[in-house]
Formats: structure tokens, C-alpha cells, sequence
């Protein structure tokens, strides 16, 4: 009996250290997301406006057809609010295109929300100023560029987090009960 009990708490001790070095491999599962770089930079003062903006993460981020999850809207300090494009994604960069229109010269606010591949919702704001007035002729219309294909490449980081999750509790479940075998 002391032998099967050595034996279990071995198989015990095997599993957990099996387990956590899986967990080990996907950091990002551990982590959050966080901004790594945007363009304009915080606190930049420019000459005028720019044609886009870009804001890049440590982690993808995700896209559902037909749903605004990730947004990014543009104020002056006045609290006037300016058009953008819709969002474009690609991995963890997210970029939108300023409308025609006039802008003054002054302070901005861009104000994002976004959700990133493990879920979790980012939202934070990025100051910068402008010299001159700028006035953008072009109507620039993007798409929404979808990234199917990282999201499948997520889900299937969980799903085979959740298949070695199983076999270390069948490989538990299969030791003892052949050790119970082997005692009797």
C-alpha cells in the first residue's frame, strides 16, 4: 500500500510539473495586452494632421464580421469630434484614416478601444498637438480587414491547451489504476 502511495504522489508531482510547463509555452495566455507604439507618438506635436493613425500591441487583435469591437475616435481639446475611417486590422496593428475635412491647430485626443486575442478589452487615449490647420481633400473609405485566420490560429492554441489538459488527467486516472492493479 505504501508503494502505491509513493507511486501515486510521483504520478501527482509529474502531472503538475507537466501541466504548468504547458502553461509555460503561452505566455500571452497569462497576460494582458498592452499598447506598445502609436503614430502619431503620445505627446508629439506635428507639423498638421496626419492621413492615419496606427496603434500597435503586444498581442493580435480580433475581429468579428459585422460587429464595431474595436474603435478609435478623434477630438480636439475643444471636444469637437472628427470622422475617421473604419478600423483596419492587421495582427496587432490597428489604423484608421483621417477624413476630408478641416482640423485646427491645436491639442487632439484619440481615444481607442480595441480587444485583443486573449479577450480581454484595451481602451486608453493618446494626446498630441498640431502646428498648423490642415484641411484633407481625399475621402479615404477602408474596409475592415478581417483577420479569420489569427483568430483560428488562437482558438487552436486553446483547444490543444484543453486536449493536454485531458490527457494528463487520463494519464493520472490510467497510472493509478494500474498501479491499483499491479498491488493486488
Amino acid at each position: 500500500m505504501e508503494r502505491t502511495l509513493n507511486l501515486l504522489n510521483k504520478a501527482i508531482v509529474t502531472a503538475g510539473v507537466l501541466l504548468l510547463s504547458v502553461f509555460s509555452l503561452f505566455p500571452s495566455a497569462q497576460a494582458h495586452s498592452d499598447l506598445i507604439s502609436s503614430d502619431p507618438a503620445a505627446g508629439a506635436s506635428l507639423e498638421q494632421i496626419p492621413e492615419s493613425f496606427s496603434l500597435t500591441f503586444n498581442e493580435e487583435l480580433i475581429s468579428i464580421a459585422g460587429e464595431m469591437i474595436n474603435t478609435i475616435f478623434l477630438e480636439d481639446a475643444a471636444g469637437s469630434n472628427y470622422p475617421l475611417s473604419e478600423v483596419t486590422i492587421l495582427g496587432e496593428v490597428l489604423t484608421v484614416s483621417a477624413i476630408s475635412g478641416q482640423y485646427p491647430a491645436g491639442e487632439f485626443l484619440l481615444t481607442y478601444r480595441v480587444v485583443s486575442a486573449d479577450g480581454h478589452p484595451i481602451t486608453g487615449e493618446i494626446t498630441f498637438s498640431t502646428i498648423s490647420p490642415t484641411t484633407i481633400d481625399s475621402d479615404l473609405s477602408v474596409e475592415v480587414t478581417y483577420q479569420e485566420e489569427e483568430q483560428e490560429r488562437y482558438y487552436s492554441n486553446v483547444g490543444f491547451l484543453i486536449a493536454a489538459a485531458i490527457f494528463l488527467i487520463l494519464s493520472i486516472l490510467f497510472g493509478v489504476r494500474f498501479m491499483r492493479r499491479d498491488s493486488q
